[in-house]
């Protein structure tokens, strides 16, 4: 494909919401020479609330433009394609080269300026007429592009647009687009009505005659009695939200649910008949998830505990020690001091038979102490061994050699792979500061949390709740009140546990390859094509915070 030149100083004057454009474009990193390989294909919902609204009116237009030499184009609120017409073979051709397909996600951080997300980043109308694109095989076209909007609440449901080749522009699209969008904001208004009856009725009908907690959630609405308020505390109904993209069309769905303070819920979730997103949630038994102690047995003379930086590993040599102050000693001090002083006091505290000794960070450990080390496990008189260490695959052979001798093996999960256990922990964390308060999270509080990758881990969260501690006080801690990188989106806060997992893993191992999209695909054993289209699914986006 023949590109033009590069955008520069030296270009027209562009007008200011083309010029915006264009910055966003460089910031989102996007060449002129567009890679259709940032132009992701996914998955798009025909029976959608936005298609259920589009397609009379999209009918209509068709009817219009038939014979025309445009199309039409309709991108949902992730801006990924969900409706195209072409009036003209050839201009289908000429847009299917650039990637405009079924499913195709046409952001400006894909594409550049485009009418389709040019509005869906400004929310607002645009006319782009040739070199006005960013793109140098857009500006063959003019285009116009108009967001469509809740009625109600004002959110992005998706973005319209109009497309013809660039000397067949004319006037008249612009109010054209912006009519048939009025259309469609009134069929989605007309909608939304209809199924907000429609999930009160599910939930009179859940609620008659019974005292089982009950939710109903849809949309932007949440019904819930009063049991189950309480029986979700001391989180919120919306956290039930977490679970709409794991309910079923048909049939039901059955999970347990924590919601913090060690209380662990028994979910039961189906389907509202006629919604396009809306369930009944009962909860039909609350269980402590707190696990009985267990028996006493003979503690292993030698523990390794294994794990990523920040997941407690310290902290859990401490609490498999026996002792009420057990001896730590730090691999790293060997790094600062003289080793055979370090070494001398290794071999004291290990000749003390009844001693518990936690050595910190033994990967750290110079190679030519840990034959000592090995010595100390191996001698069944030594004092107890709890050592700490990185997860096994991060370990040098040497270490991995000594590791081995260890009795018993504990390998401590990430904070991002303990999202059950998480409300329980930042409760912790925050009564550790104020020991006098009892506070809880709302449901899109704990929903954001659980979304986020937690690279830190614990230390993460700490801190984190640190900062939420200083807030003044009120006994319920809210999205606005968590810090800013940890609010998450809308749209991440909806994802069910696996997609969470799996983005987790994306987000690590562009992380480890510093953000070089080719290396971490091929950590993952996934192309380039693949991984750009689950970041996207997945909300994984440029400035997520660990890229």
């Amino acid at each position: 494909m023949s590109l033009g030149g590069t955008p520069s100083q030296g270009s027209a004057v562009l007008r200011p919401p083309i010029a915006d454009s264009w910055r966003r474009s460089r910031l989102f990193g996007v060449e002129p020479e567009l890679d259709q390989a940032a132009i992701s294909i996914g998955e798009v919902d025909p029976r959608s609330r936005l298609m259920t609204a589009a397609r009379p009116v999209l009918e209509q237009l068709v009817e219009q433009l038939t014979g025309t030499r445009f199309s039409i184009l309709l991108a949902d609120r992730d801006c990924r394609l969900v409706f195209r017409w072409f009036g003209d073979r050839g201009l289908q051709r000429q847009l299917e080269e650039i990637g405009v397909l079924h499913g195709s996600q046409l952001s400006e951080g894909r594409v550049g300026t485009n009418a389709l997300g040019t509005p869906h980043e400004s929310r607002q109308a645009v006319e782009i007429h040739g070199q006005e694109h960013y793109a140098d095989a857009l500006k063959r076209f003019s285009c116009y592009g108009h967001p469509i909007r809740h009625p109600l609440t004002g959110r992005l449901e998706g973005v319209l647009d109009i497309t013809g080749e660039s000397d067949s522009s004319n006037p008249l699209f612009g109010p054209l687009v912006k009519r048939v969008v009025g259309d469609i904001e009134q069929l989605v208004l007309e909608s939304a009505r209809a199924c907000e009856r429609r999930l009160f009725l599910a939930f009179q009908q859940a609620t008659h005659h019974r005292s089982v907690p009950v939710a109903v959630l849809g949309g932007d609405l949440v019904f819930a009695n009063e049991t189950c308020i309480e029986q979700l505390r001391p989180a919120d109904p919306t956290l039930l939200r977490t679970l709409l993209p794991q309910v079923p069309e048909r049939g039901v769905f059955d999970t347990r649910l924590e919601v913090g303070d060690g209380i662990s819920l028994s979910v039961v979730a189906e389907r509202v008949e006629g919604s396009t997103d809306g369930a009944v949630f009962r909860i039909a038994r609350s269980t402590s998830s707190r696990k009985p102690t267990p028996t006493a047995v003979k503690p292993a003379r030698s523990v390794l505990i294994t794990g990523e930086p920040g997941t407690g590993r310290t902290t859990e040599a401490r609490a498999r020690a026996g002792a009420d102050d057990p001896v730590v000693l730090h691999a790293a001090a060997a790094l600062r001091e003289e080793p055979r002083a370090w070494a001398t006091r290794f071999a004291d505290l290990v000749a003390q038979p009844r001693t518990a000794v936690v050595l910190d960070d033994v990967h750290l450990l110079p190679e030519s102490l840990l034959p000592l080390v090995g010595e100390a496990l191996d001698n069944p008189r030594s004092a107890r061994l709890l050592l700490t260490s990185v997860p096994s695959a991060a370990m040098s052979p040497a270490v991995a050699a000594i590791a081995a001798r260890c009795a018993e093996t504990v390998a401590l999960a990430p904070l991002r792979e303990r999202l059950d256990d998480l409300p329980g922990i930042a409760v912790a964390m925050l009564r550790d500061e104020y020991p006098d308060r009892k506070p809880h999270f709302t449901g899109t509080a704990l929903a954001a949390l659980r979304t986020h990758p937690w690279p830190g881990n614990l230390h993460e969260l700490r801190a984190a709740m640190r900062e939420v501690s200083r807030l003044p006080y009120t006994g319920v801690i809210d999205l606005a009140q968590l810090p800013p990188a940890y609010r998450g989106s809308s749209r991440t806060r909806q994802l069910g546990g696996r997609e969470l997992a799996e983005r987790n893993a994306i987000v690590t191992a562009l992380r480890a390859s510093e953000g070089n999209k080719l290396r971490a695909a091929r950590e993952l054993g996934i192309s380039r094509t693949t991984l750009y289209r689950r970041m996207q699914a997945l909300g994984v986006t440029d400035d997520c915070p660990l890229l």
